[in-house]
């Protein structure tokens, strides 16, 4: 019979011992080579031509030939796909027998999906023993007869069923190692997680990133930064000092030119994970690598080249690229390392976020103080200014004299105010400069509150004032003033249009200042952080302010050894209580 190989002079038994003995110095991790040697055996002990396994796949449902062997030809073949919709008489049957042995495909009309692929091959003959592994159907093992049909013995069947419960068993030790690499490579994840958490430095995180990267990953890494027009190399390391030399000459004289060769450049451009199993010279050549260039990855050993994407919401953010210099990599290597890249690419985004964020407060400190340093020397003019005014108007006139005091205390209160501003743009730790006197807090809020009066009126809101008598404390008069301001102003800001009730009452042995307001309320989430540097509780697109007020506030109350806390709920307004010690006895 055409391409049918003589039978093997041993005993079936003493082949099937044979072959479980072959089969027994097979590494369980190498997959690849122990599904081969199946294929082998199974052509040598059914004496077929053409062997192969088929994995079933879901969505849509279908088998994908993982591997084929071709006797004579020694040909190593994958990849073809038959779906059930394709061919549902056959796949009816793979399901519901324990083997299906057909003497000839021509004759058998439940083949008839199939004729295309048998004519192609030549197949006559067909026994294919389904391969069961963890408690379900994983795929069948093919025995393929070639030119003439075949008629199948029970010893045929016998050894087919044998074949593919080894199978299982390399199956079912692959699933097991899969897990064991899967738990192990989640840690080294983790761990390179952890101490890229560690570190808000973008230069220190890039670093980390591929001293971590070797050698779990590959000899030699490379991380190289992209934002959508140009790319910059951030860091690379390489497992021994001397190759790092090498590596360091490679990197200064072939820079991140998007324009230039190299993987990690290609796969910016095409925008994908690119593999290269064989790094040859011939190879390196036909990428377009110059000569020095290919001379130094010559030196560097390498052997295989792969590069991966680094996204961050579906934005490109730069590529790491591997080499490794004993071996070659495989589409399970790229799969690790793109699960790498995705880890790493978020916390590194996070990390330049930051160090740029810290950039901006940075710039936005030194104008604050810049800004309040200039506001000085107008502010002084003005208050001068006014003293003029007061002693030139004539007593006769109570409505110029009244708006004159006005402007006299807002204009102190802003000198005070821009003080405190440059000393928060500071971030000083020290005291604030504060002026302590005796006073009565209820009649410096009622002083506040008719300042007050002409924007309460414009923002609707109605102000309703409770407050005690003779409310004596030991406190700074113009920072008092900053604390009652800035918290009326919020109240008008986001209560627009509503009442803002406002109470000074005695409480044990302190005062409690009151503000209250029935507006937008502060989320629940943002109520912690209110006080601090720089936050704000709603969104700059709606409301302006630096995040400055409520801060500034919260720092007098703490120099007047008081306490200060807000109460909120989203849509029911916000509520501001501060804590003063009532004054010693005289």
């Amino acid at each position: 019979m055409d391409g049918i190989l003589p039978a093997m002079s041993s005993t079936p038994t003493d082949s099937v011992v044979a072959t479980l003995l072959r089969l027994g110095v097979m590494g369980k991790s190498d997959w690849d080579g122990a599904l081969q040697q199946v294929l082998e055996i199974c052509c040598d002990l059914l004496t077929v031509e053409r062997a192969s396994y088929w994995s079933f796949r879901d969505d849509p449902a279908a088998i994908a030939c993982e591997l084929g062997y071709v006797h004579s030809k020694r040909l190593l073949e994958r990849g073809m796909v038959v779906t059930e919709g394709s061919a549902p008489d056959y796949f009816e049957l793979v399901r519901s027998v324990n083997v299906l042995a057909i003497r000839d495909v021509r004759e058998d009309a439940r083949m008839s999906a199939l004729s295309g692929y048998f004519h192609t091959h030549a197949i006559r003959g067909l026994l294919d023993v389904p391969v069961f592994a963890q408690g379900r159907l994983a795929g069948i093992l093919c025995h393929e007869a070639v030119g003439e049909p075949r008629d199948w013995t029970s010893h045929d069947t016998e050894l087919a069923l044998t074949l593919s419960q080894t199978l299982a068993r390399l199956l079912e030790a692959r699933a097991r190692d899969h897990a064991e690499q899967s738990e192990r490579r989640a840690a080294f994840l983790a761990q390179v997680a952890s101490a890229l958490a560690d570190t808000l430095d973008p230069a220190r995180a890039g670093e980390i990133v591929v001293r971590r990267g070797i050698p779990v990953l590959g000899d030699i890494c490379s991380l190289i930064g992209y934002d959508g027009r140009r790319a910059w190399r951030i860091a690379a390391a390489h497992v021994e000092p001397a190759g790092q030399r090498i590596l360091d000459e490679l990197c200064a004289r072939y820079g991140a030119d998007i324009d230039g060769p190299g993987l990690g450049m290609q796969a910016l451009r095409e925008r994908q994970s690119l593999l290269l199993p064989v790094a040859d010279e011939a190879t390196l050549r036909e990428a377009g690598l110059v000569d020095g260039h290919i001379e130094l990855l010559t030196a560097l050993r390498v052997r295989s080249v792969l590069s991966v994407l680094l996204r961050v919401r579906d934005e490109i953010t730069g590529v790491l690229t591997f080499a490794v210099r004993s071996r070659h990599y495989d589409r399970e290597d790229m799969r690790f390392a793109e699960a790498y890249a995705q880890q790493v690419g978020t916390l590194l985004e996070n990390a330049k976020l930051y160090a740029q964020a810290q950039a901006a407060i940075g710039a936005r400190d030194e104008f604050l103080s810049l800004a309040g340093h200039e506001l000085r020397t107008p502010l002084t003019a003005l208050q001068l200014a006014v003293e003029l005014l007061r002693k030139a108007l004539p007593p006769t006139t109570p409505t110029a004299q009244r708006a004159v005091d006005t402007i006299a205390r807002q204009t102190t209160r802003l000198s005070r105010l821009t003080e405190l501003i440059v000393l928060t743009a500071r971030q000083c730790d020290g005291e604030l400069p504060l002026r302590f006197t005796r006073l009565d807090l209820a009649e410096l809020v009622r002083a506040v509150t008719r300042d007050f009066a002409d924007l309460f009126a414009r923002a609707g809101c109605d102000l309703r004032l409770h407050a005690d008598d003779g409310v004596v404390i030991d406190g700074d008069e113009t920072g008092l003033e900053v604390v009652v301001s800035n918290l009326l102003a919020n109240a008008i800001k986001f209560g627009k249009g509503e009442p803002v009730e406002v109470s000074v009452r005695r409480h044990g042995g302190a005062v409690r200042l009151v503000v209250r307001d029935h507006g937008i309320g502060i989320p629940l989430e943002r109520l912690e952080s209110v006080f601090d540097r720089y936050q704000r509780a709603v969104s700059l697109t709606h409301f302006g302010g630096l995040g400055l007020g409520l801060h500034i506030t919260a720092k007098i109350v703490d120099a007047h050894r008081g306490t200060i806390r807000a109460d909120s709920r989203p849509g029911e307004g916000a509520t501001f209580t501060v804590e003063l010690p009532v004054a010693a006895p005289a």
